[in-house]
């Protein structure tokens, strides 16, 4: 099952390895992670609005003007079905 991200982009939900907040993650760490991972080219901006997500996959980073609640529920719904990773569960 995918997830969608916003703009054009959906991923698998099982490459998804955590949502966060960008209002609430502003340390230093988060802005040196981000600072790596686009140098890289690993940080990938989903539209030209403000993100308010951070998106952290297995292969790449996506910054989402969506709200990390609102992604969160859309992968916990996929959890529910019982897809991620090919197993089934509660």
């Amino acid at each position: 099952m995918y997830v969608h991200l916003g703009g054009e982009v959906s991923i698998p939900s099982d490459l998804i390895v955590g949502i966060f907040n960008l209002d609430s993650i502003s340390d230093e760490n988060t802005m040196a992670f981000m600072q790596q991972m686009e140098e890289a080219e690993q940080l990938e901006l989903m539209s030209g609005d403000l993100p308010r997500s951070l998106i952290v996959t297995l292969e790449r980073s996506y910054l989402s003007p969506l709200a990390s609640g609102t992604l969160l529920k859309r992968w916990q719904t996929n959890i529910r079905q019982g897809v991620i990773n090919g197993s089934w569960t509660i």
